[in-house]
């Protein structure tokens, strides 16, 4: 059975604990580590692509976005976007349903 990966989105180390222990969570429940196979960018062995390519690449291979926001909105780009939000530009360009955690 195909499992769904869930690509899930955040400013590091705001959400670092968060993060991981969502994936955990994902993965080790019965009913939902069956049927989900979350994606954490941490979890990502080294590579000599860029970071931004690497992110979008499996963003585009995700079924789901889950964003988790807080006070930080991370560094900034030559551009002046954050990697967190271009995550999640990508997935509303690939019509991902998409999901919010807001903590402040």
């Amino acid at each position: 059975m195909k499992k769904f990966k869930i690509f899930i989105s955040s400013v590091q180390n705001e959400f670092a604990e968060e993060r991981k222990e969502l994936s955990r969570y994902l993965r080790n429940d019965p009913l939902l580590g069956t049927f989900f196979e979350p994606f954490i960018f941490e979890q990502v062995p080294a590579t000599t692509d860029s970071p931004g390519k690497v992110y979008i690449s499996e963003v585009e291979s995700s079924e789901v976005y889950i964003g988790l926001f807080g006070k930080s909105y991370g560094y900034e780009d030559d551009e002046g976007i954050s990697p967190t939000e271009r995550e999640y530009d990508h997935a509303k360009k690939e019509n991902l349903p998409r999901g919010f955690l807001l903590k402040w």
